[in-house]
């Protein structure tokens, strides 16, 4: 049966839906058309064969049978138009299968172009997920360290209750071997029980005594059991209030060193950034600076929200910069990170608009990764940008 036009519409509808075909397909249709050529050619062939075999055998009973020749002549007659007829479908058919071909091809490079597109939406996805993996990789190397930590102190908490439990052991061992002396003290006096009841009851009653003891002592070590549950409470929340009043000392910590650090660059900042280049160096008090700001707001040079930005900058610095005026809009801190030097430049860039040239700057202790990378973006930009770190200045080339 040949491959029609219907059949095509058909496999279509199919492979849209389960897509998951058309990889098989692809590998399969071309090598299955071309085969089916060859047996659809053989068996045309071997009908046509048949037929003149068939046409030979009527020639031969229209040889034998002369009274019969109209009838043969006639049957002959049609079964060559049937002939022709067989090979004019084969031949509508060979057409037909080549326009199927043909549009299998057109389809194929229709469905290799989707995959090529699937495929570089497929890279880009691995590639979002690769950087996410990396995210979650790195927040695993933390979420580790912090259990490392836990276990650390679960362990010694452990080992504290097996010294405690080996102890316990001990005096139920202890209380065991003084209950198992009893005991065979007693099947002792059980085999001498007809001679002497009077001791054996006597006896028992002692048994009885030792029993109501290792009863106490069992409360009782269930008793210490309960207190050190209670107490490891107790330590746990103790150790937790101490956390807390340590993130609270590191905390205060850090305001002090940044107050320290601004005092420090507030009273020196003439002899931590003179320079022959830089002379005349004085920092704007707070009272200068807001009149200046609320100039600026009242002439309209800077909007409201600029206005709370630049009033929020730690120091100010004026200077000469060779023979010309020059501002430093300077933020402090222990560790200088990425927020502290957006900030500098925020600032600087308001003020101005105010004062005249003014450069970003920060100073402080040390920086974080986070800050070295945009000071190094910053300065590949040619953007001036200052950094004091521990009284040390980088300037700008």
């Amino acid at each position: 049966m040949a491959f029609t036009v219907k059949d095509f519409e058909d496999l279509l509808r199919i492979l849209d839906r389960y897509p998951n075909w058309r990889e098989e397909l692809r590998r399969r249709i071309l090598l299955e058309e071309l085969e089916q050529l060859p047996r659809a050619h053989r068996r045309l062939s071997v009908r046509l064969g048949r037929m003149e075999k068939t046409l030979a055998a009527l020639a031969e009973t229209v040889r034998k049978l002369a009274q019969d020749q109209r009838r043969h002549a006639a049957a002959l007659t049609k079964l060559r138009k049937e002939v022709a007829e067989a090979r004019a479908e084969a031949d509508r058919r060979f057409a037909e299968l080549a326009e199927a071909q043909r549009r299998t091809e057109e389809s194929l490079a229709a469905l290799r172009q989707e995959l090529l597109e699937q495929r570089g939406e497929t890279d880009r996805r691995f590639a979002e997920l690769a950087e996410v993996q990396q995210r979650a990789e790195e927040s695993l190397v933390a979420l580790r360290q912090e259990f490392l930590e836990y276990r650390a102190e679960a362990d010694r908490r452990f080992a504290e209750l097996a010294e405690a439990q080996r102890r316990t052991e001990e005096s139920l061992n202890r209380l065991a071997e003084s209950f198992a002396a009893h005991r065979q003290e007693f099947l002792e006096l059980r085999r001498e029980f007809q001679e002497h009841r009077r001791e054996f009851l006597e006896l028992r009653q002692e048994f009885q005594e030792h029993r109501q003891e290792f009863l106490e002592h069992r409360r009782e070590f269930l008793e210490y059991r309960a207190e050190a549950d209670r107490r490891f409470a107790e330590l746990a929340a103790t150790v937790r209030i101490l956390v807390e009043r340590v993130d609270r000392i590191e905390q205060d910590v850090g305001v002090l060193k940044d107050h320290d650090l601004r005092r420090r660059y507030v009273e020196l900042a003439p002899s931590y950034f003179g320079r022959p280049n830089f002379r005349k160096i004085r920092v704007l008090t707070s009272s200068e600076l807001a009149d200046l700001l609320w100039a600026a707001l009242d002439e309209g040079k800077i909007q409201p929200e600029d206005f709370e930005e630049a009033r929020r900058v730690d120091l100010v610095l004026r200077g000469e910069w060779e023979g010309r005026t020059l501002h430093l809009a300077m933020e402090t801190s222990w560790r200088i990170d990425r927020g502290d030097v957006e900030r500098a430049v925020r600032r600087a860039r308001i003020l101005e608009a105010i004062l005249g040239e003014t450069w970003p700057a920060v100073a402080g202790n040390r920086l974080t990764e986070g800050a070295r990378e945009l000071l190094q973006t910053i300065r590949e930009e040619g953007q001036p940008m200052v950094v004091a770190l521990d009284g040390g200045i980088d300037w700008p080339s």
